[in-house]
């Protein structure tokens, strides 16, 4: 589980049904204690909660380990509650009053108060045939139990991750998707938010440097305090390399000038030639385009290559790459 703006994210990988039950449960649990309406989403991978501030994590925590004793009946019953509230209800209500002749075929549905069309069906056999199909098609009430079953033998536990307010990789993706299903937020914004978010987390890198040319330049420095054009203090020379390891780790190189190096300075060595030929060419978007998070060499040329200024464009190509990169790594 990891925050981000007004958002708390949990992240499991139980599938769309088993998540979207979860959510609902969430929702309506938060709203009854808070007394706040609560916006929930999900996808197969996560669900977001749209707090407003008003909820903390160690709540839904709380909450999660409550549900996690309940058995099968009583998760039946929090769950009906929730599921009476929702869209996805009204729909099937909808189309099972249809089937028994109960709603005409015209009607104009959306001058129909949910609350009203869920009142007016109460204890029917078309209310309880509704939620057999909403249970049965729409839910994964079994998975659900297994689920809050693992949490309750410790088989998944629940673990809060402090992000200093960043929006995770793992996070980004899923917040992408929903927000364009749901408008969860405004794309408009949504860009905007990913853009500044990105910048802040790029600039507040901090690499090692170290010239290729003379060999006698190592520094570690933050990528904001770099000029556009970085070059070695000592030589002039703008091939510089940078590395992401401590200063220590890369000294042999200045120390062990044209000596015999170990296979790991020597990988060092290779990479710091590498990413000063970048550099020298791109400057300070190079370097930024190098920090980016699992960025292979190829990836940062064909960032350098569509965009070489620091503007908008050019942070969207990073997410882009880094997203990419975020899919190799699991596929």
């Amino acid at each position: 589980m990891d925050e981000w703006e007004d958002f708390i994210i949990l992240h499991c990988n139980s599938g769309s049904l088993t998540n979207r039950a979860l959510a609902q449960i969430l929702g309506h649990m938060l709203s009854e204690m808070t007394g706040y309406s609560v916006v929930v989403q999900h996808d197969p991978y996560r669900i977001f909660i749209q707090t407003m501030e008003k909820v903390e994590p160690k709540l839904i925590i709380k909450i999660i380990h409550e549900l996690k004793d309940y058995d099968e009946r009583q998760t039946i019953e929090m769950l009906t509650k929730a599921v009476v509230k929702t869209g996805i209800f009204k729909r099937r209500l909808i189309h099972v009053a249809r089937r028994f002749g109960a709603i005409q075929k015209d009607v104009d549905f959306e001058s129909i108060s949910l609350r009203n069309l869920v009142k007016s069906f109460e204890d029917t056999v078309i209310y309880e045939e509704a939620l057999k199909e909403v249970f049965a098609k729409d839910l994964d009430l079994k998975n659900l139990v297994n689920v809050f079953g693992m949490i309750r033998r410790g088989e998944i536990k629940i673990i809060y991750v402090e992000t200093g307010g960043e929006l995770t990789p793992i996070a980004r993706v899923g917040m992408e998707r929903v927000s364009m299903k749901t408008d969860l937020i405004p794309p408009d914004k949504m860009r905007r938010i990913l853009i500044e978010s990105a910048k802040a987390r790029l600039l507040n890198e901090t690499r090692t440097f170290i010239c290729t040319e003379c060999w006698d330049y190592i520094e570690m420095i933050t990528l904001k305090d770099l000029p556009n054009k970085p070059s070695c203090p000592k030589c002039g020379s703008p091939r510089l390399g940078i590395l992401e390891v401590e200063e220590e780790e890369a000294y042999p190189l200045i120390e062990k000038k044209g000596e015999k190096l170990t296979k790991t300075e020597e990988y060092l060595r290779e990479e710091a030639i590498e990413t000063a030929n970048l550099i020298a060419e791109y400057g300070k978007a190079a370097v930024i385009a190098l920090s980016g998070k699992k960025l292979r060499l190829n990836d940062v040329k064909d960032i350098l290559a569509k965009e070489r200024f620091l503007t908008d464009r050019f942070f969207e190509l990073i997410i882009e790459a880094e997203r990419e990169a975020l899919k190799r790594r699991f596929w």
